[in-house]
Formats: structure tokens, sequence, C-alpha cells
């Protein structure tokens, strides 16, 4: 199980840009009360970034399922995210915007011939079409990747790792990317969305723009599966399954009647690599 301590790359090394912005957010987030192990060093050191983080004595990863003691903590962090770092208190990070538009670049590769196994096309094409750039603009850091692996039960509560893909935006855009991760952990998406509802920032949630949110996040999902490294290939396949059940939710198209019952990893994926002109950044989320 991956705990905080040191973690170093090579400068030249693909995914330097995610120890980079880890480093920048870090230096910050341990000030606003944010519940992550403190960065308690960083810096360039023969050739490589390197960060140092307090150890955590880690009992195990948070469950994310609908019967699980780790929800009302998981909440808790989402709620804290959006008001403890609202300002932004200095990470300087690339706007969520600009990861997702590498998402709807990625997306619109697959729909310009899309496979005629591809289900649910036209809701697809609609919710895409919606996308509102305005919308998940905001002055608010944001993990962008919450999932179980970054999400860990130690002996002083939840903490949250990985702030490799932080990002700014709007708080609600958060709420909204966990919103698939629950149904990936055997929610429906209504209970999802009903569990969202205990983020103040979800609240104001622009329909268009989260229904538009949620088509891209399961394109991409789709378009690694199909094209991405052959490891993962599996597993975004699942994730792409929830991403569709909450897009069908959201725009009324008929709902198959099980829920997503995904396999879901018990460890982190291994270090990224280059395939089929995904970037090893994103290629992993």
């Amino acid at each position: 199980m991956p705990r905080p301590g040191p973690t170093r790359r090579p400068p030249s090394s693909p995914s330097a840009p995610l120890y980079q912005r880890e480093r920048l957010v870090g230096a910050l987030y341990c000030l606003k009360g944010v519940p992550a192990p403190r960065m308690l060093w960083s810096g360039h050191t023969a050739g490589w970034i390197a960060l140092l983080f307090e150890h955590v004595a880690v009992q195990r990863e948070v469950d994310l399922g609908p019967a699980s003691p780790d929800l009302g903590d998981v909440m808790d962090i989402v709620r804290v995210l959006g008001e403890a770092l609202t300002p932004n208190p200095g990470a300087e990070v690339p706007l969520v915007t600009d990861n997702v538009e590498f998402l709807r670049r990625r997306t619109a590769a697959l729909l310009a011939a899309p496979p005629s196994d591809l289900q649910s096309l036209p809701a697809y094409q609609a919710a895409r079409a919606g996308l509102d750039w305005e919308a998940m603009a905001g002055d608010t850091p944001l993990h962008a990747d919450l999932h179980e692996g970054n999400l860990l039960l130690s002996d002083r509560g939840v903490r949250l790792i990985d702030w490799g893909l932080a990002s700014q935006g709007a708080a609600w855009v958060e709420t909204a990317l966990l919103i698939p991760r629950l149904i990936l952990a055997d929610h429906t998406p209504e209970q999802a969305e009903g569990l969202a509802e205990q983020a103040p920032a979800w609240k104001v949630a622009p329909e268009t723009a989260v229904t538009g949110l949620a088509a891209v996040w399961s394109l991409f999902r789709e378009y690694v599966a199909r094209s991405g490294p052959e490891r993962i290939r599996a597993s975004r396949a699942h994730a792409a399954e929830a991403g569709r059940a909450w897009l069908e939710y959201r725009t009324s198209c008929p709902l198959e009647p099980q829920r997503i019952h995904a396999h879901r990893p018990t460890s982190s994926p291994g270090q990224p690599s280059h395939r089929q002109h995904i970037t090893p950044i994103m290629a992993e989320i």
C-alpha cells in the first residue's frame, strides 16, 4: 500500500510535472487545515526532484462503498477542500479547464469515428456540447483525483495524498469528479449525487456544466480503454461504464437495472507510459 514518504523523479521524467504540481501545493495545504501529510522539504538534488513528507501510519485505503463507515470523513474532506482553499492561497497550478481541454480533444478523436459498440452516443454528443468553460473557472485549488488509492485511513483519521493533478477551478468540480468514483464503488448515480449534496459547493453547480463534465470524463476513459496502455485498459473500461451510468441518469436515458460492479484494483497503477499519443501525465487518470 502506498504511504507518504520520500519520493523523487528526474526532471526529464514524463511524470516530473506531477511532482512539480505536488511541490507547489504541498507548501500551502498544510497551512490551511487540509488533512494531508505535511511536506517537510522539497528540492532538486543530484538531478532529481525530491519531496519529503511526514510519515503517516496507514491502516488501509478508504472504502467508498455504500455501506462504508468512511463516507462521512471523505465528504468532510471535500467540504474542507472547498472552504479552506478558497480563495487560492497562492498555489501556482494549472487551470482545471486545461486538464479538461486535454480530455475534450481526446473525446473529439473518439467521436469523429465512433466505435459501433459505443453506447449512449446521442447523450454523449449532446452533453459534451454543453461543456461550460466559464462555469468551471474559479479560484479554488482542486485535488482533482479523489479516489480510494489517494484516501488513506491513518491513526489520525483519513489523509489525502497525491496532488499530482492539482489544478485551479470552481469548487464544485472537486465534488463532480468524485461522483463517478462513488458509482464505481457500487453506489447508484442517485446515491452518489445524494452524497454530493453534503458539499456546499455542489449546491450551486450548474446542471449543464456538470453533465458536460460527466460526458467528457466518461468518454476519455472510453478512449483510454480502447487506445491506452494495455495494463490499464480494463480498469478504464470499468470507469467508463460508471461514468456512462452517471450520464444516463442525468440525461434521463434508459438505465440498465444493475449497478456498476467493477473490479477495483487494490493498489495504484504503476508508472505512466506513453502510448497512442496519450501523454504520460493524463493517461493514468
